[in-house]
């Protein structure tokens, strides 16, 4: 499957609860009927178990011998588009944009005060600019083509 390509029944079936339900189970990477039932305020465990069900047919949670369902893959549907999982951790995308212009504001006045700017210093900083402008345009390209602007 293609980056950013969901197939459409998997699409159009995490919706709703069910979609707060695998968002939850990102988060936890492992959950009960009860535990579910419990922080979702489902009225019942049949709810819960219903939600998780759906999601074992979508071949994207698996059930344990315990009684415990975990995920089996991660996809990026709706508004977890915008998200990439690190370690176990849903980042937004743009964490890693916010870090990279970070790192280049600071070591831009780390470089003007402690040392003066010379040729390689202004080619470094071009560079680092060039790569956060690609990157920042190909984000700005993608969104688009998502409709989502």
């Amino acid at each position: 499957m293609p980056a950013g390509k969901v197939p459409k029944n998997i699409e159009s079936q995490l919706t709703g609860k069910t979609l707060l339900t695998y968002w939850y189970l990102l988060v936890k990477s492992e959950v009960t009927v009860r535990e579910l039932t419990r922080e979702m305020n489902f009225s019942s465990p049949s709810i819960a178990t219903h939600h998780l069900t759906k999601l074992q047919s979508l071949n994207i949670a698996e059930k344990d011998e315990s009684g415990k369902y975990y995920l089996t893959k991660y996809i990026p549907v709706g508004v977890l588009q915008h998200f990439i999982r690190f370690r176990g951790i849903l980042l937004p995308r743009m964490f890693f944009l916010a870090i990279f212009f970070t790192s280049l504001l600071l070591l831009s006045l780390i470089w003007m005060i402690t040392l003066t700017p010379g040729v390689f210093d202004r080619i470094l900083f071009i560079v680092f600019c060039l790569v956060g402008i690609v990157v920042c345009w190909w984000e700005t390209y993608r969104l688009y083509r998502l409709k989502i602007l």
